[in-house]
């Protein structure tokens, strides 16, 4: 079974304790964390997930040209 994640941006703490903090706490109680340390933290997270995703997934499996 594995962790389940919980996502943190950087920039939502006033102070690199206060994160710290956050992030430790989420991890002890079994999360692994992700931190996002751009960007905007009022868009849906997700949607930006699923982008990057697909992103990869057709940078990766371009079709083969013979």
């Amino acid at each position: 079974m594995s962790k389940p994640t919980y996502y943190l941006w950087k920039n939502d703490f006033s102070s690199t304790e206060e994160y710290e903090t956050a992030k430790d706490k989420y991890r002890k109680l079994g999360f692994r964390v992700v931190t996002y340390l751009d960007g905007q933290n009022d868009k849906n997270i997700h949607d930006g997930l699923k982008a990057v995703i697909k992103n990869h997934f057709h940078d990766t499996y371009e079709p083969c040209r013979m």
